[in-house]
This record gives structure tokens, sequence and C-alpha cells, in this order.
């Protein structure tokens, strides 16, 4: 009787080995895990927590009683994005090089929160000087070598709205956010709301939240956002852990999509009138991104109507519902020749 049930769990476990294997194949699924050689990492190396490779980030090895120098003239976001931002490392999945507002919705950080003439930085959140040795213990305490990280409460950034009010708010789960937002105003400010004013005009500051400078509202090339990161990477700043199993449960962010695809994608400003943006990578292949299917801009502001389809629409899609999916996959009234899906 033993045996038996021993023979039919085995069993049940090459099952589900075998359909795990299956939907590991499956085109797209985890295609953001996939390590890509990246030719911006050839001859860096990993510096963090062994103690060593000072001169990876300072000009000379610091000592005592002598003036700390920093690399790329001491810009902080320079330094650690010339790793990360790429297609190994991951990048930092909150904004940096934006000042610190003082509204209703943020605050100054203490001053052990570091600024760089005034705006955040990666060291803002990130304290170098613990990683600075090669200790394994207080690596397994704090991995990401965050300022004040309490490694006996879970930290977490997988919010949403029913947390607002949480009893957790008051644990230092959330003690590192809550230095420069405010709580119960750490979900309601949105850089995609009023980007308008009353007379119509564009609100540039909140343009700044995700352009290095203001865009030209007519434009349609890519070349011409001018964002602050990559585009596969802008919109996790604030909408993270949403790359996997998105939509209907099959990753689609990050994947290359085939040339048919491409040639649905380029159909649809004909036959739907609408702008399908793909991202750029490192290697210069064309990637789908968050923007591919969202509009992050309110009613008004692109002022191109293939461009500004979406806009304050239902979770910002450019096409509503399913129709949404066809622009890439095809099969739609009146395409001659549907697409195959990707």
């Amino acid at each position: 009787m033993i045996c038996t049930n021993l023979k039919t769990v085995i069993v049940s476990i090459c099952l589900l080995l075998a359909c795990c294997a299956s939907s590991w194949a499956q085109p797209g699924i985890f295609e953001e895990l996939k390590r890509v050689p990246d030719p911006e990492l050839e001859g860096k190396i990993n510096p963090h927590w062994t103690g060593k490779h000072c001169t990876e980030c300072h000009e000379d090895k610091p000592k005592a009683g002598r003036p700390v120098t920093f690399k790329f003239n001491g810009d902080f976001i320079k330094q650690c994005n010339r790793c990360h931002d790429t297609a190994v490392a991951k990048a930092s999945e909150h904004l940096v090089g934006v000042a610190v507002p003082e509204n209703k919705y943020f605050k100054k950080p203490s001053a052990d929160f570091l600024l760089q003439d005034g705006k955040l930085t990666c060291v803002t959140c990130h304290d170098p000087r613990v990683q600075e040795k090669d200790d394994l213990s207080e690596k397994e305490k704090n991995p990401m070598f965050l300022r004040r990280y309490d490694f006996k409460t879970q930290l977490t950034f997988e919010w949403n709205k029913s947390e607002t009010a949480d009893v957790r708010y008051s644990q230092n789960r959330y003690i590192l956010c809550f230095e420069c937002h405010k709580k119960g105003q750490l979900l309601q400010w949105s850089p995609h709301k009023n980007q308008l004013n009353e007379r119509g005009e564009i609100n540039e500051e909140l343009c700044l939240f995700c352009h290095l400078e203001v865009p030209d509202v007519n434009a349609v090339d890519k070349s011409e956002w001018k964002l602050r990161r990559k585009s596969q990477h802008q919109c996790l700043n604030c909408h993270m852990g949403k790359t996997r199993f998105h939509p209907i449960r099959v990753t689609h962010y990050g994947n290359l999509p085939p040339a048919n695809i491409i040639n649905q994608i380029e159909y649809s400003k004909r036959r739907v009138g609408v702008i399908i943006p793909l991202g750029i990578d490192a290697q210069g292949a064309k990637r789908v991104v968050c923007n591919s299917c969202h509009n992050p801009h309110q009613r008004g502001v692109l002022k191109n109507s293939l461009s500004q389809k979406g806009a304050d629409g239902v979770k910002r899609l450019r096409l509503d519902g399913f129709t949404m999916c066809l622009a890439c996959h095809g099969a739609a009234v009146g395409s001659p020749t549907p697409g195959t899906p990707f």
C-alpha cells in the first residue's frame, strides 16, 4: 500500500515537472529573465559585497586624511547606470534625477537620505558603505544595502490600493518609502493626471517626471521622446512587478515581435488609426514595452491623432479590449492577411 502511494506521488511529481517544462518553453514566457550578452558590460566587474574593487567607483582608493574622489565627476546616477540599466544588470525600479517636491504628497527626506543638487540619486536610498566589505551575514540581512533597512520585517514594493489603510503602514516595511512619501498619500499622486492646466496648457513640470526635457507634442519618432530611462524600463519606476504574465497570463513585456507581427503593427496605422510604439534594446532590436499598449498621456497633450489614441481611456489602452490584441495579432475585419500570434 505504501509503495503504491509512493509510486503515485513520484508519477505526480514527474507530470508536474513535465507541465512546467512545457510552459517554460512557450515563446515570451520569462522573456525578461533571459540573460543577453550586452556590449555595454564588456570589461566591467561587479564590485558589490567584495571589499575590493574600490577604483570601480572611485578615482583613487580612499585613504584616511585624503579627499574622496568619484568617477563621472561624482555623478552617482551615471556611476551606477554604467552597469545598471543594461540588458544584464537590472536597473533601479525608482525614478532618480528629480527633485522631491514639498506638497500634500511628498516631503524632503532626512539628512542621511542623501540628495545630489537637491535631487534623488541611487545613493539616496542605497548606502554604498554597507556593502564595501566582504560580510556574508550583512549581505544576508540587507542584500540591496538599503538605508534604515530592518531585515526582521519583510520589505515589499508590491502595493495595491487595499493596503493604503493597512496596519502594516505602521511597521518598518515601508519606513524607507515614507522618507519622501507621506502616509495615506502614497498611491494618490500620479504623473498621468493634471498634465494640462485649466487653460489647456501643458504642465511642463510633470513632463520632466518621465522626460529629460519637454518633448515635441507633435513628434511621433521615439528618438524625440528623450525619456529619463530606456523605454523598456521607464514605466517600472512606479509600476513594479507588472512585467510577468501580463496581459491574459502571458508575458508580453520585453518580447521580440517576429516580422509578421511588425507588419501587422505597421498596417494598424492605416487599418485602425493607431501607432503601437516599440522599445529599442541595447542591440537595436524592437521589443514590446508598456506603452506599446498603454498611452501614458492625458487627452489633449499629444497632437498627433495616431499617437493620442487611448489617452484617458480604460486602463489607458490605446484600443478597447480585444481590439488592442488585434492591432498586433491581426485577424481583424478588413485585414487582408491575418497575422499569427507570437
